[in-house]
């Protein structure tokens, strides 16, 4: 009798493991987002160069259907969605503006009107994962 109560116990574990580690990846195992811009882009580096005149881009992402703005950076200074309008979609700031719908970005940049140029990463994330956006816009010459 006690040998088949241990039996039992014995399958019940290898059942148990069997089904934890046919669920999905863990946390950190998700693949990699893949984007696309809708309309052929300069790069330079893996940076997208942006017109001192503004551009407009936007990109598709191709592997999660409803990725959010995580955050942006420029020269040290940071940028994030108004989540307190629990907003986690657009980011505004004085030059640029970002914004996701569904698995579009569009990011728009205004004129740079400085001698400076201007550097951005955005960042976006679909829950474990991430992906950032580098662009450089150019100075006023």
């Amino acid at each position: 009798m006690n040998t088949m109560k241990i039996l039992r116990n014995i399958i019940m574990l290898l059942a148990v493991f069997s089904f934890a580690s046919s669920c999905d990846d863990p946390d950190g195992k998700w693949d990699p987002m893949v984007w696309k811009a809708e309309v052929p882009v300069q790069t330079t580096d893996g940076i997208y160069n942006v017109s001192e005149a503004g551009s407009e881009f936007t990109f598709s992402c191709r592997n999660y259907s409803s990725p959010w703005i995580d955050n942006a950076s420029s020269n040290g200074e940071y940028y994030y969605p108004p989540r307190e309008k629990n907003d986690n979609h657009t980011i505004t700031a004085d030059w640029f503006k970002a914004e996701i719908s569904g698995n579009k970005l569009k990011v728009v940049f205004k004129e740079n009107d400085t001698k400076e140029e201007r550097p951005l990463q955005l960042t976006v994330t679909a829950g474990d994962i991430f992906h950032t956006f580098r662009f450089k816009q150019f100075a006023k010459r």
